[in-house]
Order: structure tokens, then C-alpha cells, then sequence
């Protein structure tokens, strides 16, 4: 029934026609029994159909539809296959955290079928297409026009229309034509907002007037693989720090490795990436003046810890008001222990050299830091405290023969370990100032990937794809194919298996019977590619031959 063309957590799909969910439609759907009231006790559901599944037309074409009348028992729920999954009682569930079903119920399903949610108000719209929904009607809309409501982005207002204490016909029309008018301005921006990468701060902007969605919001745990590792845009965090851009990046943190042992805290800066800001060349030259190699690490909210080599992933915009949050402080702390004890972990002994200002100090949960930022990192004798500072520690990193080029390498290994999972890259590579990365392979120089400036991340060549399959095998993203693959697009008969862990957008390489055949890009997850019976999978960029 659906194509998906692009996720946010939510879902962007094309229909047959090309029309673009999510949208309004009017369909008609029959019950041939009574339905089960929402709160009929368990004991009794069995005196109920829980059920109703059927046949009806839509754009002319046969479509199949269960519409889920299981009340607020939603353990009981039985997902059959159809094209259309109906979700009855919404205005009870939309109230309950047994909303929390229709991620569910998304999760188990083909990325093909879709999920209607009847008889919403415009501001429900945003979170239950970022939950998976997506078909609406515009029955509340209808029905507070009768009422002598208009509705808006956030609320209802009443109108003042009245003839004889009655609403007249006309006005009403006139009501509705306004209140649908609502109903597809906001499709229409959460389409934008799913297409451009910005869904969750439309969420944001209508749950937060109403308590029962702010609530949902929050409870909803999303499938991190519906959103790309790195946007490429600026990310807006307004008054939730813990939103799935950032969840994603501390996962995969986790399996960073710190270069040196003298380790340089610096505060972000309102310039992404850090280091085209003035503070942080400043910083920068004055590392350099000391020619001590070391590990630069940002500290920001909300990423929490962003090593120099990470930097470019990152692009986002936050409240600055001169406090930090609890979970700020808790975030960052947290970041900076799990940090310095891999730290630890690989040279034993290791010094901390904070240049931060005050309100970065007093949050500091460490025990030993040698403080060289004099109340303002940039300003001159602070700049000269950290040179002279690093001087002192040079012989700490003697022995483990550091180097520039060696850093600028680990730098581009961490970042393919970051994307990848594992570090593919040869330790003798070369970088060229737009960002190709080469390597020596018998005899001769070849391109195994690139940086894309927009997002930061790696972009595969056949002969990188080729070492990340014979270094990480099935644990890497891989797609596995039944024929051999040309340039295009991969569609469901084509498709034999995948890493279900591969998330939209990410570079992957194709397989055939264990054989490297080609590198591409995923249209959508690896779980939706397991579970797809149309539409395309994956975008081939190159193969072999």
C-alpha cells in the first residue's frame, strides 16, 4: 500500500499515486458485531470480538484492513497481515500510555502497511506520525466546527458566530473549511519535518501545551535506526536533552579510543564544528606552540563528550542560560568518568588539564585536574598558562611514540569505528584536502572513502567496502542479494538477508553468497528491509565488474 522515501523516527511514504502520507482520508470501514466498550473488565473481553478485519476500496484498488478493538487490553492485541491496521478507541488511548501500542504495532508490521488513527485534533498529529501512524480523519475537526469551535495548531477556540444563541449553517461550513485548513497545514509541515530532519521539534512544539502528550512523548522509547547517525543539519534542543540524535551518538561513543594520556577539556562553542570558532583556533595554536601531542575532548550539553576527531558529527543549538541542569551535570560527568577510565585502561598514568571557564569548574566531579584557564580560556595569559602547562608533560608521552600524522590517522580509524562498528582503515593512509582517503594496496594508490562535508561521516569505495566486509563480516552493515547486483536501486525480491541493526541512510556493503559485490546506501532500516514486500531497499552506488 505505502512506499517509505524518508524517516525521522517517523515515516514520509509515497502511495501508488505518488500522494505522500501522512494525510487525511475517508474510507469506509464496517463492524458485523458490537463493539467491546474501552474499560469492559478482562474477564469479559471473551464475550467480544476483539477484531474486525475486511475488504474495502481506496483510490479504486482492494485493500485489506483489521481495525483493533481490544479496549484498553492491548496485551491482547493479534496483528494479522492486511494493507491497513485500524486503531479503534483513539480517543480514550490517546490519553493513556497504552499509547505506547502504536510503536508496537509499527514494529511488528510491514513498513508497507499503514496505521490509521481516526478522530485526532490537529496538534495530536505530530506525535503520532512520529510514533508510526500514518492516516488521520478530520471527524474532531467536524465536529467542533458544530460546536462553534476553531481549531488551532495548539487549541480550541470558541467563536463568536452565533444567530439566536444558534450556530447558522453557514458559519459552520465556514468553521470547518477553516479547521481543515489547520488539519493540512500541519500534514504539511510534519511532511517537511520528516523530510528535512526536524519532526521532533514539531512533537516538541505541540505536546508540550498538553499534558497527555507531553507524557507519551516522553515515555516513547524510538527506534534509533529510523533517524541517519548524523543528519547533516542543525539539531534544536530545547527542553529535552535526551532526544534519540543523542541517544545514538553515546551508544556509539562508547566504543571510542583516546589517542594520548594528556587529555585537554574545552568548553563547545556556538560555531559547529568547534574548531572554525575563534575560541577554539586560539585553543588550538596554543596546543600546538607546545608540541605536545594530546587528546582534545569538548564538554557540552547534550552530547555530553565530543573528542576533536568526532567533532564534525555534531551540529546542534541549545538554550545557553549560565546554569547547568541536573542531568547536565549528570550527563557530563558520566561521559568524562566512562572517558578517562578507557584512559586508564591504555596508558595507566594520565593527566587532566582542564581550560574551562568558572561554570564548567564547579561542575567538575574529579579529583585531580590541573586548571590552566585563569576565569578566561582565551584570553592571553590564560592561552600562555596552557602552553607552558602542557610543556611540563612532555615526557609523559615520550614513549609512546605519538606523532601528528599519527593522531590525524587514529582520528580517521575512530571515526570509521564510530560509523562502522569496527576500524577498517590500514594504518597507512593518506588524506587529501578534500577529504579522499587513500591507502597503499599493491603497489598502488587507491581510494577506499571519503569524508561527506555535510555530515561528517564516511562514504565508501568499492575497495572500502571491500576491507570493512573482509574485516567485520555479517557484524557489519551488510545487505545479502540473491543476483548479481547492478547500479540503481535493490527491491524486495531481491533482498535474502541483512543486519538488522543497519539505521536509514547508513553506508553499507552488498553480499552475495559471502562474496563482496557492491557498496550502497539503506532506504530504510535493516528491520524494515526484513520485513518489506515493496518499495526500494537500497540505493547501489557501485558494485564490482
Amino acid at each position: 500500500m505505502l512506499e517509505p522515501i524518508a524517516y525521522d523516527i517517523g515515516r514520509l511514504c509515497k502511495e501508488k499515486d505518488k500522494e505522500l502520507t501522512p494525510k487525511l482520508i475517508n474510507i469506509e470501514l464496517n463492524t458485523d458485531e458490537v463493539k467491546m466498550p474501552f474499560d469492559t473488565f478482562k474477564e469479559l473481553t471473551p464475550l467480544f470480538k476483539k477484531s474486525f478485519t475486511g475488504k474495502t476500496t481506496y483510490k479504486g484498488e482492494e485493500i485489506t484492513y483489521q481495525i483493533l478493538n481490544f479496549g484498553k487490553h492491548i496485551d491482547l492485541i493479534d496483528l494479522e497481515e492486511v494493507d491497513l491496521y485500524v486503531i479503534a478507541d483513539g480517543r480514550r488511548l490517546i490519553e493513556r500510555k497504552e499509547l505506547q501500542i502504536i510503536p508496537k504495532i509499527r514494529e511488528k508490521i510491514s513498513p508497507n502497511s499503514s496505521i490509521y488513527f481516526p478522530s485526532v485534533f490537529p496538534w495530536e498529529i505530530p506525535l503520532l506520525a512520529y510514533m508510526g501512524v500514518d492516516y488521520f480523519d478530520d471527524s474532531m475537526g467536524r465536529l467542533a466546527s458544530s460546536m462553534g469551535y476553531k481549531l488551532t495548531k495548539n487549541r480550541m477556540i470558541k467563536t463568536n458566530n452565533k444567530i439566536n444563541n444558534n450556530i447558522d449553517g453557514n458559519n459552520i461550513d465556514d468553521i470547518y473549511k477553516d479547521n481543515i485548513h489547520i488539519y493540512n497545514e500541519i500534514i504539511e509541515e510534519v511532511r517537511v519535518a520528516i523530510k528535512n530532519g526536524f519532526l521532533r521539534n514539531v512533537v516538541e512544539e505541540t505536546a508540550v501545551s498538553h499534558p497527555y502528550l507531553w507524557a507519551n512523548y516522553i515515555r516513547y522509547e524510538p527506534d534509533i535506526r529510523n533517524i541517519p547517525l548524523s543528519k547533516g543539519r542543525k539539531i534544536i534542543i530545547t527542553s529535552n536533552i535526551n532526544t534519540p540524535e543523542v541517544k545514538k551518538y553515546l551508544i556509539r561513543l562508547d566504543k571510542y579510543e583516546p589517542y594520548s594520556n594528556v587529555i585537554v577539556l574545552l568548553p563547545c562553542s556556538s560555531k559547529k564544528p568547534y574548531s572554525l570558532s575563534q575560541s577554539h583556533q586560539k585553543f588550538i595554536k596554543a596546543i600546538r606552540s607546545s608540541k605536545v601531542i594530546v587528546e582534545e575532548v569538548v564538554l557540552t550539553s547534550p552530547y555530553g563528550l565530543v573528542p576533536r576527531a568526532l567533532e564534525n558529527l555534531v551540529n546542534y543549538d541549545i538554550p545557553v542560560v549560565g546554569e547547568w541542569s541536573f542531568e547536565e551535570k549528570e550527563l557530563i560527568n558520566n561521559c568524562l568518568k566512562n572517558f578517562l577510565k578507557k584512559v586508564e585502561e591504555k596508558f595507566n598514568n594520565y593527566v587532566i588539564i582542564a581550560h574551562l571557564p568558572e561554570h564548567y569548574l564547579d561542575i567538575l566531579d574529579l579529583d585531580e585536574v590541573v586548571i590552566t584557564s585563569k576565569e578566561n580560556p582565551i584570553s592571553e595569559d590564560a592561552l600562555k598558562c596552557l602552553t607552558e602547562t602542557l610543556k611540563n608533560y612532555k615526557e609523559m608521552t615520550k614513549d609512546l611514540k605519538l606523532s601528528r600524522k599519527g593522531q590525524r590517522i587514529h582520528n580517521i580509524q575512530q571515526l570509521a569505528k564510530f560509523q562502522f562498528g569496527v576500524n577498517f582503515l590500514p594504518d597507512e593512509i593518506f588524506i587529501n584536502h578534500k577529504g579522499q582517503i587513500f591507502t597503499e594496496i599493491k603497489n598502488k594508490r587507491q581510494q577506499i572513502a571519503s569524508i561527506n562535508l555535510k555530515n561528517g561521516l564516511l562514504v565508501l569505495t568499492l575497495k572500502g567496502g571491500e576491507l570493512l566486509w573482509n574485516c567485520g563480516g555479517r557484524e557489519i552493515n551488510y545487505v545479502e542479494v540473491s543476483y548479481q547486483i547492478k547500479k540503481g536501486s535493490l527491491f524486495p525480491p531481491g533482498f535474502v538477508d541483512c543486519n538488522e541493526n543497519i539505521s536509514y541512510n547508513d553506508e553499507l556493503v552488498l553480499i552475495k553468497d559471502d562474496e563482496f559485490l557492491g557498496v550502497g546506501r539503506a532506504l530504510m532500516s535493516g528491520l524494515e528491509m526484513k520485513k518489506a514486500r515493496h518499495g526500494a531497499l537500497v540505493n547501489i552506488r557501485n558494485v564490482i565488474g
